[in-house]
């Protein structure tokens, strides 16, 4: 396939860096074979490993011959079905399932149809949104994310799962196709509940396309989607790849080396100097480009600037790519890494770069014009990018709370980016071996089975209020019985309840009471009562111990006629009767546990007089119901309680205070007061209902920071303050370097204050929707977008 770089009408082939180097004394230089394919030289000459069991593993490294793209079965298979009915397909991470969707979109255009492609990342809709624009026609492609709208009344509409999800909610889209990428973030604690929404909303005669990596329990979602729809989905799981794989070695010197050859490995851990090592290695075996994963983005920057000394052929090609990238984004002329593209072929890719500069990364590498990508798991989420080779450096990731092991999955979407399709024989995973315990594990990995797809369904206070919107509490209620996160306990529900009926019931049938339980322990307390009363009260005068007496006489136990099996078995049925209890409680935790908290989340709404006592929307519910925003109750309540006033600024900073991103260093002089006071008494508004205070309370405390050893203003208003000196004007380079923020969060910050705002533009607010239009207007200038 042939594409074209930003700014051109000239068609270029990829530009392959495989090339084979000879030593002399210290230099490294490369041979250099010239085979012209375009106006572009190709360079390519494969180098065979000479050592055994490693050429055994390599020895088809190279580019298979031109042939014309042949859909695999699974591709053709999925394709028939989805012109009929709903379909599931799990197969590995570059298999081309896009592919399926592709088809399937343009036999729809071509019959007049609509359709929506979702992804669970913007990076990734905007991929998407070039690549089908060049597909099918700019006019027949819209994108639609929380912060912009392009060509939204477009026959194929690609956008973000939440977009999709409120479109769902406000009842304005019925498309004749639902294409969703990714579908294993059904299973993601903080996006899965919007996957899942749209699997129970979606129009039955809307078709569905789901497009997952694989995973085990692809008949239980499926099952569940036929009691949801009506109609089974075909499921379509395929476990080869096109590309195949092959696993090596690095040890800690940064030599390739065999999977069985973990008796050889150096002594010591990671030896310095071992990354260009390691790449002088895949050089020589012909085994770039590839893509480092890292799990920290500054890991990502250091391991860049440690290759960029290695410097490689062919700079004036790199920098003609750069240049006509630059024309329109003139901003990359500055970036820190652009020598290091430039000059040796490196380069980083992580949230902490701007789309533009990860566009250029992705764009380079595709053509070949890259040696080495160095980059946090975000390139493995769905991003089209592969390479021939994928090197860990370990096999831990960041998470809230500190490195965690890599999961199966996570490894496997990794592993996933080597081998290209049509470009290599083979694809090779280069897996961290500083020792022989993590080469194990590393290996281990490699035949784990991924982790089932399980829900991660909460109700949430847009979902109860669009609900309770167009049905009653009970309707509302019983949606959630539709849900895949009730599906899934019903097994659970059913074995709980057969645990209870097997407990056997009181085998003394002849008893005289009827609660055996019940009877005895009041008599066991009557009895020691009185034991006291005769032992401790010497001088209670006799007509109390009489009455005691007379209390205890009367009571059935003391004339039973079967006390001395009651005595014998009375423990036995103590401990049966505790079980029965603890399982009906374990019933009702599994079985309410959704409702409950629907229910606890409209009686805050209730408080709130967003509902009625009767669980309707009052009219500040109706129009509370448009904000789709995790912090809907925040923003609700500042609209209403008109706690900002209609400036520009005080609603930019508002937005900047919903922002997510990590924030920036500086800053901190938005006076978001009101709006901290407001979260707080959210918060334990939140805490009375026994719900778990919305995180954002801790964005309005002051933080404290572990390098300069000084307290920090609040994180919420150091966003509030870029975004607000951004909507100003500020220089681009002058607000990161005094906000003290990387380029991509800061963009990002910006982008989802925007998102807030053009929620903002749809309430029945003249005042707010103005302000709110004309902060996003300014908001979303270069390089922001």
């Amino acid at each position: 396939m042939t594409s074209v770089l930003p700014g051109s009408s000239t068609e270029y082939q990829p530009l392959l860096y495989f090339h084979l180097p000879w030593r002399e004394g210290h230099r490294l230089r490369y041979h250099r074979t010239h085979m012209a394919r375009s106006k572009l030289a190709v360079r390519q000459t494969i180098r065979r490993p000479t050592s055994g069991k490693l050429r055994a593993i390599l020895e088809d490294v190279g580019t298979p011959p031109a042939a014309p793209f042949v859909p695999a079965a699974f591709q053709e298979a999925a394709l028939v079905a989805v012109r009929t009915g709903d379909v599931l397909v799990a197969a590995p991470t570059g298999s081309g399932k896009t592919w399926i969707a592709e088809q399937a979109m343009a036999e729809l255009l071509s019959r007049g149809g609509r359709a929506w492609y979702t992804t669970p990342l913007k990076a990734l809709s905007n991929q998407k949104f070039h690549r089908f624009s060049g597909l099918y026609g700019t006019e027949s492609v819209g994108l639609l994310t929380g912060e912009r709208r392009i060509n939204a009344q477009a026959p194929i509409i690609v956008a973000t799962t939440e977009i999709l999800r409120n479109a769902l909610y406000g009842a304005s889209t019925s498309p004749e196709l639902i294409v969703l990428d990714e579908a294993h973030y059904l299973a993601d604690p903080e996006r899965g509940t919007a996957w899942e929404e749209i699997l129970m909303l979606a129009p039955r005669r809307s078709r569905l396309l789901l497009l997952s990596a694989t995973f085990p329990n692809a008949e239980v979602v499926a099952s569940w989607l036929t009691e949801l729809r009506g109609t089974r989905p075909e499921v379509i799981v395929e476990r080869l790849r096109p590309v195949p794989l092959r696993y090596i070695l690095a040890d800690g010197r940064g030599r390739l080396i065999p999977p069985d050859a973990l008796g050889h490995l150096p002594p010591g851990g990671r030896a310095a100097g071992w990354l260009q090592a390691l790449l002088r290695d895949l050089e020589h075996y012909s085994l770039l480009p590839v893509i480092l994963f890292y799990p920290t983005r500054r890991q990502c920057d250091e391991a860049a600037r440690e290759l960029a000394s290695l410097r490689a052929f062919g700079p004036e090609l790199r920098a003609a790519a750069m240049a006509r990238w630059e024309k329109d984004y003139p901003m990359l002329r500055q970036h820190a890494f652009r020598n290091a593209v430039i000059d040796a072929g490196i380069a980083p890719h992580h949230a902490g770069h701007t789309t533009a500069w990860r566009l250029v990364v992705e764009d380079l590498l595709g053509r070949g014009l890259i040696r080495a990508v160095c980059a946090t798991t975000t390139l493995a989420s769905g991003l089209d990018v592969p390479a021939r080779t994928v090197a860990l450096s370990t096999l831990v990731r960041n998470s809230p709370d500190g490195p965690v092991p890599l999961t199966p999955t996570e490894f496997h979407q990794m592993a996933g980016r080597a081998g290209r399709r049509g470009k290599d024989t083979i694809g090779v995973v280069v897996m961290p071996a500083a020792s022989r315990e993590e080469a194990r594990e590393g290996l281990a990995l490699i035949d784990a089975e991924p982790e089932p797809v399980l829900s991660a369904f909460t109700p949430g206070y847009v979902q109860v209020l669009n609900l309770l919107r167009r049905s009653s509490l009970q309707e509302a209620q019983h949606e959630l019985s539709r849900s895949l996160a009730a599906y899934e306990r019903r097994d659970e529900v059913a074995r709980l309840r057969q645990a209870i009926v097997s407990i056997p019931p009181d085998e003394l049938v002849e008893r005289p009471c009827d609660d055996r339980l019940l009877t005895r322990g009041r008599y066991e307390r009557m009895r020691d009562r009185l034991a006291r009363m005769r032992r401790r009260d010497a001088h209670l005068p006799e007509e109390g111990i009489a009455a005691a007496q007379q209390e205890v006489a009367g009571w059935p136990c003391a004339t039973c006629p079967v006390e001395s099996r009651c005595l014998a078995t009375i423990e036995a049925l103590r401990t049966r009767e505790f079980r029965r209890s603890s399982l009906r409680q374990a019933l009702h935790n599994v079985e309410g546990t959704l409702v409950d908290e629907f229910e606890r989340r409209a009686a805050v709404l209730r408080q709130l007089g967003y509902l009625d006592p009767e669980y309707r929307l009052t009219s500040d519910g109706q129009w509370a119901a448009e904000l789709r925003h995790p912090r809907i109750l925040v923003l609700a309540e500042a609209v209403r309680r008109s706690l900002i006033g209609a400036s520009t600024a005080a609603w930019a900073a508002v937005g900047g205070a919903m922002a997510t991103e990590r924030a920036p260093r500086r800053g901190g002089e938005a006076g978001l007061q009101p709006l901290a006071r407001l979260a707080k008494e959210l918060a334990d508004l939140e805490r009375r209902q026994a719900l778990p205070a919305d995180p954002v309370i801790v964005q309005f405390e002051p933080e404290w920071d572990p390098v300069s050893r000084r307290r920090l203003p609040p994180p919420a208003d150091r966003r509030a303050d870029a975004v607000v000196a951004w909507m100003r004007g500020a220089d681009w380079a002058r607000l990161t370097r005094e906000s003290q923020s990387e380029e991509g969060d800061l963009q990002r910050i910006i982008l989802q204050a925007a998102e807030v705002l053009m929620q903002l533009e749809g309430l029945p607010f003249p005042d707010v929707r103005a302000a709110a239009r004309d902060a996003r207007t300014r908001l979303l200038r270069p390089p922001v977008i």
